[in-house]
């Protein structure tokens, strides 16, 4: 969906039922525009307006954003990934700054926990087809039901990669070693407080956490096994 579409699909929101060529000489349309709004549109009486269904999805859709997407965020999870059946692992993503000598003992910890309770953590780091990897990063928080976040010494990376997390309404959890700051932000945040010599604390926390994951389906459990 080109962008001379979209400008087409908001005045027909905002304005009802217009004339079709009026709305294209108006919005300086290309002229292959015309044929793709059709199929977007119905005629009433002469005038083109929005197809009804499709006014009441942009509507729910507007509503959802008013705010910052919550979990129930239409276009928050991609349609074309198969509903996840009964027994399967939950996706999760793992944000956290790959530099640091600490990064592998915390990672693998957080990969543990993902598995205990029923998740399968994906690491960006870990990625290995090709493709461009912001698009990756994309791909991969949209598949996920929760994202895991490592925000010691602030590293850009990861506050970018919440801030699309953010963005898709998912849900969040916020690690960070002692004594870290929190950058306004993020500050109001639930936190996880770790040191790296007490990984056996990190895995409790992270396990409560894991487990306090909202259900997607009736069928997830929220309870350790």
């Amino acid at each position: 969906m080109d962008r001379d579409i979209v400008n087409a699909l908001h005045h027909f929101y905002q304005n009802g039922a217009c004339s079709m060529e009026n709305v294209l000489a108006i919005l300086w349309c290309a002229p292959d525009t015309k044929d793709a709004v059709k199929d977007l549109t119905e005629e009433v009486g002469g005038m083109r307006c929005l197809n009804p269904y499709l006014n009441k999805f942009i509507k729910e859709l507007e509503w959802q954003l008013m705010s910052m997407p919550r979990a129930e965020y239409v276009l928050g999870y991609p349609m074309s990934v198969p509903v996840r059946k009964r027994g399967e692992s939950r996706p999760a993503f793992v944000a956290m700054p790959y530099g640091p000598q600490w990064f592998r003992k915390v990672c693998d910890t957080i990969l543990a926990c993902a598995s205990t309770t029923g998740f399968a953590a994906e690491v960006s780091k870990d990625i290995s087809v090709p493709g461009t990897i912001r698009d990756q990063i994309w791909a991969g928080i949209r598949r996920s039901e929760v994202v895991i976040a490592d925000i010691t010494d602030h590293n850009p990376n990861v506050l970018y990669e919440i801030g699309l997390a953010h963005s898709l309404g998912k849900h969040t959890i916020l690690i960070a070693q002692e004594q870290t700051p929190l950058p306004f932000d993020v500050a109001a945040d639930r936190f996880i407080r770790y040191s790296v010599d007490d990984p056996n604390d990190l895995s409790k926390k992270l396990e409560r956490a894991f487990c306090a994951v909202p259900p997607r389906y009736p069928f997830d459990s929220s309870t350790l096994t």
